[in-house]
């Protein structure tokens, strides 16, 4: 079938790296085999070149019959080409790359598929009928009538085969398994070209009414009837479910969701869009007759991705299992592979924060490459060298990403980066009472230009809690003055960029050295209301051993006596650290004591002490 010739569309610029390999006279079936091996049947030397798809070179050339039109590739590896001219099939090994047999068929053989069970049918455009081959054997296991110049055949994954009559407006269906028609459906007009979708939708384009007929292949039953533009020729479908449609002459792709069976987008290309392939990337290339160029469009945006210059007269479209694709053209005697941008990332595995390098190659020299990193960020057009080199680098938050450089689809992790936490006390040991600092630091595991956000909480060692947020610097720091002996921890919670960690460290606080100074005291005689010998005042000041007055504590007074001690009594130091009792009873047999004492029992901030005053006997006034 030619394709129709129409307007060229305007380039759009992106990288992709081209190869042209040589062919045989008028290239244009191509397939590609499991191996890797792409076939190529050239029209007007009636052989097959064979391309090695990893180096791109010919490995073969092999004879085939006369005009050979299209080709197919059993799951056993056998490759079957159509020969219009000489009504025969011509079987390859992709293995050896060597004729396996030539197998007699109906009147001009075109368009042909293979059935799960290995079975490949022929249909054969001048006598109405399909030839089934048994590709194991490969024999004829029979023949089955069919409309008028069958034009394009799609095998369902159910085993249902569907020929698209193109002069009798009507779709065959033939079971796979009893090689008989199970039903005849009405198309369009002059369907040309079948497909089937993962859903098992089977697609037929329909070239003079402009439409798409959907047929369900598990009930064999029309189920849509979809618009598509002007001469619709040749159908793919990406792994994602969508349909696309070339129309030959409104120069545009129909794209349909085979979920829905609405278009979901109209996409300009070149001039006289015919065929079409869709690599495993997801992105869809189709071959411009007219313009000599093939149109790449994302079936993820269904956006215009780039136009790549081809030949003369690009025909069929094929894509290697490496993501390379091939175009045929007719009119330069050559194949031009397409290979998408190579793109790697570094490091390996990367933290939150860390610059990642994209690294391209393979693409067009001194061209450019638009790169998307799958977050917020806006895109980047990166230049790339005559080598089709360049380098770009982003810095990500933790999560996973699909980046895509001229829509290559490209994966980036992001692991939260490790953090530990230390601490410093200063001053460590301390006194009681004393200010002390107290920084715990967050140090990342990879250094990056992100700082840890978040807060640190301490926990001292009498329990108490202090929050305090991270600064700038990486540090959450506090002073204080109720520092115990025991161990500080702290808790970093971490944020979105940085995992939390946790440190702890022994603290001590010694505490406060004190000394007591006792004052004199009289013992004195009173007569009323009973005779009783009594102290009017006795005090003992507390201090700190640089002088400090010691406030707030207990002391206690006694009397030490040939029978014992005598308590005389307890009063709490005031604010110049001064404990003082009044009026405190002395037995009779203490009377004749020279001296009391005053101890200060000490805490945990403080020191213990104890001091010694004089006892003065004067019962009277003198």
């Amino acid at each position: 079938m030619a394709a129709v010739r129409g307007l060229v569309a305007a380039p759009f610029s992106a990288a992709f790296s081209t190869v042209t390999i040589p062919a045989g006279t008028t290239p244009l079936a191509v397939a590609v085999a499991p191996n890797g091996n792409v076939y190529v049947g050239n029209a007007n030397s009636s052989n097959v070149t064979v391309i090695d798809s990893a180096t791109n070179t010919v490995l073969a050339t092999v004879p085939a019959g006369s005009d050979p039109a299209m080709i197919a590739v059993a799951p056993n590896g056998n490759v079957y080409v159509t020969n219009q001219s000489s009504n025969n099939v011509t079987v390859i090994s992709s293995a050896t790359n060597t004729v396996l047999a030539t197998v007699p068929v109906g009147g001009g053989p075109f368009a042909l598929a293979v059935a799960p069970n290995g079975n490949v049918y022929v249909g054969n455009s001048t006598s109405n009928n399909a030839t089934v081959i048994s590709s194991a054997t490969n024999t004829v296991l029979a023949t089955v009538p069919v409309g008028a110049v069958p034009d394009a055949v799609a095998v369902a994954a159910n085993g249902n085969v569907y020929v698209a009559n193109r002069n009798a407006n009507t779709v065959t269906v033939i079971s796979s398994a009893t090689n008989t028609v199970l039903t005849t459906l009405p198309t369009g007009g002059f369907p040309g070209a079948a497909a089937v979708a993962q859903n098992g939708n089977v697609y037929i384009a329909n070239q003079t009414s402009n439409n798409v007929t959907v047929i369900d292949s598990a009930t064999n039953t029309v189920v849509a009837t979809v618009p598509a533009g002007t001469v619709p020729g040749v159908i793919a479908v990406a792994p994602n479910g969508n349909v696309y449609v070339t129309n030959t002459v409104s120069n545009n792709v129909t794209v349909i969701d085979s979920a829905t069976n609405t278009v979901l987008a109209t996409v300009p290309t070149g001039g006289g869009p015919f065929g079409v392939a869709v690599a495993p990337t997801g992105n869809v290339y189709v071959g411009n007759s007219n313009s000599n160029n093939v149109t790449v469009i994302s079936s993820t945006t269904n956006t215009v991705l780039a136009t790549v210059p081809v030949g003369a007269f690009p025909f069929s479209v094929a894509a290697a299992p490496n993501s390379n694709v091939y175009v045929t053209n007719a009119n330069s005697a050559n194949v031009t592979e397409i290979s998408p941008l190579t793109v790697t990332t570094s490091p390996a595995s990367p933290v939150c924060g860390q610059p990642v390098t994209f690294n391209i190659s393979g693409g067009t020299p001194n061209g450019t490459a638009v790169v998307n990193f799958g977050d917020s960020s806006p895109t980047v057009t990166v230049p790339l060298d005559a080598t089709g080199s360049g380098q770009t680098t982003h810095t990500y938050t933790a999560g996973t990403f699909t980046a895509t450089v001229n829509g290559n689809p490209t994966p980036v992790t992001v692991s939260p980066n490790p953090t530990t936490t230390t601490l410093s006390v200063t001053p460590n040991p301390s006194t009681c009472g004393q200010s002390v600092t107290v920084c715990a630091t967050i140090t990342p595991a990879t250094a990056t230009t992100s700082v840890p956000t978040g807060t640190v909480t301490f926990t001292l060692p009498n329990s108490q809690t202090q929050m305090v947020p991270v600064n700038a610097s990486g540090q959450a720091c506090f002073t204080t003055t109720a520092l115990t002996t025991g161990t500080l921890t702290a808790a970093y919670s971490g944020d979105s960029c940085f995992t939390g960690s946790t440190t702890s460290t022994p603290v001590t606080v010694n505490p406060t050295p004190t000394t007591l100074t006792a004052q004199p005291g009289t013992i004195r005689l009173r007569l009323t209301p009973l005779p009783e010998f009594y102290i009017p005042t006795l005090s003992a000041t507390l201090t700190t051993t640089s002088g400090m007055p010691v406030a707030g504590q207990p002391v206690t007074f006694t009397a030490t006596t040939l029978f014992g001690p005598v308590n005389l009594g307890t009063a709490v130091t005031d604010a110049n650290g001064t404990a003082t009792i009044h009026n405190a009873i002395v037995p009779v047999f203490a009377i004749a004591t020279p001296f009391y004492t005053a101890t200060f029992p000490g805490t945990a901030c403080y020191t213990a002490a104890t001091a010694h005053g004089i006892l003065l006997f004067i019962p009277l006034p003198g």
